[in-house]
């Protein structure tokens, strides 16, 4: 199982939240952590923006089977890549290749989507180009979640 969180913002909450705000984003999972947190000022990022950054490469790997994905967080010096594998499902690596963990493509797409739903629930950004771009990304999940399942595409080995 694994988790995926976005804290923000780490100051003190704006009256209006623009979707520019800078934070974290954590990934837990049985036994580890990854999180934008260990490298202090230097792993914050945009979290809205990566927060749709997330949802599209969750619909890339659905759609495509032999797509990989490179999170680059906005403005942030912290990332990690998603590579598919036929006996391990996902494969969540640091951009030097250390494995971090494995899981498969249905709870890393919960995962995100959860995650994102925390996220709004917590301060929905005015209308503007993160808000655009999230919702476009959020539009589009539940269709690629739905045709992969429906294909096969999702599977646990």
């Amino acid at each position: 199982m694994i988790v995926v969180e976005f804290d923000a913002p780490v100051d003190d909450a704006p009256l209006q939240v623009t979707g520019f705000e800078l934070g974290h984003v954590s990934l837990g999972w049985n036994g580890g952590a990854y999180s934008s947190r260990q490298l202090g000022s230097r792993g914050l990022l945009m979290v809205y923006l990566a927060a749709a950054d997330m949802l599209n490469g969750v619909t890339t790997l659905l759609a495509h089977p032999d797509a990989s994905y490179l999170f680059t967080g906005t403005s942030s010096a912290w990332s990690f890549a998603l590579r598919r594998t036929r006996r391990h499902g996902l494969q969540l690596r640091t951009p030097a290749g250390r494995l971090l963990c494995s899981t498969s493509e249905a709870d890393y797409a919960i995962a995100v989507w959860r995650g994102t739903e925390r996220l709004l629930t917590a301060g929905t950004p005015i209308d503007g180009g993160p808000m655009t771009d999230l919702q476009a990304a959020i539009a589009a999940f539940p269709d690629a979640y739905r045709r992969a399942s429906i294909a096969g595409g999702l599977y646990d080995d």
